[in-house]
């Protein structure tokens, strides 16, 4: 089916984050806690202690063949890549501890649980290199830590031996291009984070690849917060407890009042009226249905000509989305019918998606939406009206938007009039793959209802825990011929 229309609002950059929590990891160890120096054991054993995800350090290979622990080229002043052992294995690190062999590196890492981020050092002499990747994959191999260790390097032709023989991911410091970076054979990105801020298209451009992003060396609660912001999949720091915090925080449950309703094109009550049955439940996110946009109708004169989508966001206080269905009349009586969504939160991206119509009857679509939820975490909400003359039909629709909302990865919430009780297709449809947001109890019509057609749900329905449901005041003066239901969930980002 064809797409309608689409709309991407950019309401700040354009944000690509995946529904991974990132990783921390501690650059050159947990250097910066007591009585610990930069790629001592130490870091090691303290970068463990606080469960960071990886520990980052750095390798070189002496004259005589021996791998050393470093970050700099030289250790006290002697050059590790042109000294022996001899010279070196007397230099300390600032902590007291001497400079670690790789090998005793490796021998604490066993015993501990955290992965390992190993940096090959850029030798002047490259044919160094090439007797180092050998040595390092098979000692890494020999202790049982090849699925616990990812490679970087600045170097390119360290970058191609590691690719050719470790059979782990492989990542390149240098900022080159995503398209260049795939080709050459890397995993993904391991970036400073000023390259990603000097392109702000390769975050995106690298996850559309499914090439992770590992963003480097941040410090700052603001540089820290971007990364999570901008979906990084490791964030690479000196201050990982720091790191880990802002990324529990991030991640953390959120809980969400969403609403559906279905307005009858507001024959029965006025737009403040209606508003105010929304604002009632102080919503997060609504679904509504039968919205009309500068539409005529006799049978609804005192909301003619409104803009029911403006109108209901500016007396709730709200963020206003449409999607059309329809055009109606003509001339003087021009206007259009459709769903919309009213969200507290913005949106990076809305969508109006055609659904399959065979039996030629009125149009139905999706309307999608991306928000972010405090100015950061993203999640999928939803607005759609389902056939109501042919259940197979409506069955069929509902099964074609399950992918449309999974196919970002997020969790995903959609609202609406699916013309179906909850033991017909389409719900059941929804419920195979999703979890129900509301009750079952009846929502149509509004003055004495007797099935139930209004719903939420939400995918993956591991992401979501119901805490409590609601519907409308059954009523003969009813806003609608549909009641509002109404429902507070819980997001679980973790999961």
């Amino acid at each position: 089916m064809k797409r309608i229309f689409t709309l991407t609002a950019f309401l700040c950059l354009l944000l690509s984050v995946s529904a991974a929590v990132p990783k921390v990891v501690a650059h050159r160890g947990y250097h910066r806690a007591p009585g610990s120096a930069e790629n001592s054991i130490r870091s090691l054993v303290k970068a463990d202690s606080i469960k960071a995800d990886a520990c980052e350090f750095d390798v070189w290979l002496s004259a005589d063949g021996e791998l050393y622990v470093n970050h700099n080229r030289d250790i006290n002043g002697v050059i590790i890549e042109t000294a022996t052992r001899a010279e070196l294995d007397n230099q300390k690190l600032p902590n007291g501890e001497y400079l670690p062999h790789l090998s005793t590196f490796l021998d604490t890492a066993v015993t501990l649980g955290i992965d390992l981020v190993l940096e090959l050092k850029n030798h002047k002499d490259i044919t160094r290199e090439d007797v180092a990747v050998p040595m390092i994959v098979k000692m890494i191999a020999d202790r049982g830590l090849t699925d616990r260790t990812t490679y970087i390097t600045f170097s390119r032709n360290a970058f191609d031996r590691l690719v050719e023989q470790s059979g782990r991911p492989v990542y390149f410091l240098t900022g080159i291009e995503p398209k260049e970076l795939k080709e050459a054979g890397g995993t993904g990105a391991d970036y400073h984070i000023n390259v990603f801020r000097a392109n702000p298209t390769w975050i995106s451009e690298l996850h559309a690849m499914d090439m992770p992003v590992n963003i480097w060396t941040v410090d700052s609660e603001a540089d820290i917060q971007w990364c999570i912001d901008h979906g990084a999949e490791f964030i690479t720091t000196n201050e990982p407890e720091l790191a880990q915090q802002l990324v529990e925080k991030a991640y953390a449950p959120r809980t969400l009042k969403i609403m559906s309703y279905n307005l009858r094109f507001g024959e029965l009550a006025s737009m403040q009226r209606l508003a105010d049955e929304i604002k009632a439940q102080n919503p997060d996110f609504v679904a509504l249905q039968e919205v009309d946009v500068n539409s005529r109708r006799n049978i609804a004169p005192h909301n003619n000509g409104k803009n029911f989508v403006n109108e209901l966001a500016y007396l709730t206080g709200m963020f206003g989305y449409y999607g059309r269905t329809l055009n109606l009349g003509k001339s003087d009586n021009r206007g259009y019918y459709g769903v919309a969504i009213l969200s507290r939160h913005p949106a990076e991206k809305i969508e109006t998606l055609e659904l399959p119509n065979p039996k030629a009857v009125e149009p139905r679509v999706l309307l999608k939406g991306r928000f972010l939820l405090d100015g950061g975490m993203p999640i999928i909400f939803a607005s759609t009206h389902l056939d109501f003359s042919n259940k197979e039909t409506s069955e069929r629709q509902a099964r074609y938007i399950i992918p449309l909302l999974t196919a970002d990865g997020i969790p995903a919430i959609i609202g609406g009039d699916f013309n179906c009780t909850p033991d017909q297709g389409a719900a059941q449809a929804m419920m195979e793959q999703g979890k129900m947001l509301t009750g079952t109890a009846p929502t149509f019509p509004s003055h004495a209802p007797n099935k139930r057609l209004d719903y939420l749900f939400g995918f993956p329905a591991a992401d979501f825990t119901v805490d409590s449901t609601g519907e409308g005041t059954v009523s003969e003066h009813a806003a609608s011929d549909h009641i509002p239901v109404y429902s507070t969930v819980t997001v679980d980002y973790t999961k």
